[in-house]
């Protein structure tokens, strides 16, 4: 998806995923767009990010795979290029993405779960503003990269069937600086990625049906037989996570054109609500 002048996919095999029910939408604070993409159980991905043409300020590119946070990485003015996340790391340690089948369970104590919120849906923002190197001791003990990948609710999650899980730990030095980044007035430029199975976005009409090549009796001509899943061929798993799924998109649709009505003014919070200070990859491209 392209959105001004950065665009991003998800890839598979460096293959990107094709890109399904483009929405975009825009805030005083932010640009955003969000489509569909189908999931591979088992798969590992990776996030394409490329700043298109150069900026007066710096830009700030951060990464949420079923809401957990990647390292940001801050590239100068100037940079035109492409950053790849494949992998969640800490500077020590990383663990490639992957995508792995949903389990729920009906425990009730797992109701309110805040950690299963961002599941079904990888995110990538890029902000503009200042970037200040600060003097600042990055921490140097080689913790574990540990992220909570545990069941989800039945009740929770129902129209997810895959979410991000991250594969073997292993050792990943990283060199990081410690800095304060503070975002100018422009907006965010949002990209949103629901991601679920082929077949489920099939069913609710997103994917286009496959098409299969079947060959006529003397093998002499082709037909193409499109295979669409009829009402009664779905699986029972597929036809409430279809309608769901549904659901979820028309009240998205819904909210867009609320945000849309709102008056268009922007209020810039003082002192440090745009302000934060973090450790991050740079990208400088400047000379001394």
């Amino acid at each position: 998806m392209i959105l001004g002048d950065f665009s991003a996919c998800i890839f598979i095999d460096d293959q990107e995923l094709p890109e399904y029910d483009v929405v975009v939408s825009s805030t005083p604070a932010e640009n955003r767009i969000t489509c569909w993409i189908p999931s591979a159980e088992g798969k590992k991905f990776g996030v394409r990010t490329k700043f298109l043409a150069k900026r007066i300020s710096w830009g700030f590119a951060n990464v949420f795979v079923d809401g957990v946070p990647c390292l940001p990485c801050g590239v100068n003015p100037d940079y035109i290029g492409t950053m790849e996340y494949t992998y969640l790391s800490n500077g020590h340690f990383k663990r490639d993405f992957m995508f792995s089948k949903l389990e729920f369970t009906d425990d009730d104590s797992m109701l309110d779960d805040q950690g299963s919120n961002g599941i079904g849906q990888i995110t990538v923002e890029v902000a503009l503003g200042k970037y200040t190197k600060v003097e600042q001791a990055v921490d140097s003990r080689q913790t574990t990269l540990r992220v909570e990948e545990g069941k989800v609710h039945e009740r929770s999650k129902k129209a997810c069937s895959h979410r991000v899980a991250f594969g073997e730990e292993v050792p990943h030095k990283l060199s990081l600086v410690a800095s304060i980044f503070t975002q100018d007035s422009s907006p965010k430029t949002i990209f949103v990625f629901k991601y679920t199975r082929l077949d489920i976005l099939q069913a609710m009409g997103v994917a286009p049906p496959t098409a299969i090549k079947a060959e006529t009796e003397d093998h002499n001509d082709e037909i193409e037989v499109i295979d669409e899943p009829s009402e009664s061929s779905l699986s029972d798993d597929v036809k409430p996570l279809a309608r769901i799924q549904e659901l979820e998109m028309e009240l998205q649709r819904l909210r867009a054109q609320v945000e849309d009505r709102k008056p268009s003014r922007v209020k810039l919070e003082d002192g440090g609500s745009r302000r934060k200070r973090t450790i991050m990859e740079v990208i400088d491209l400047t000379e001394d």
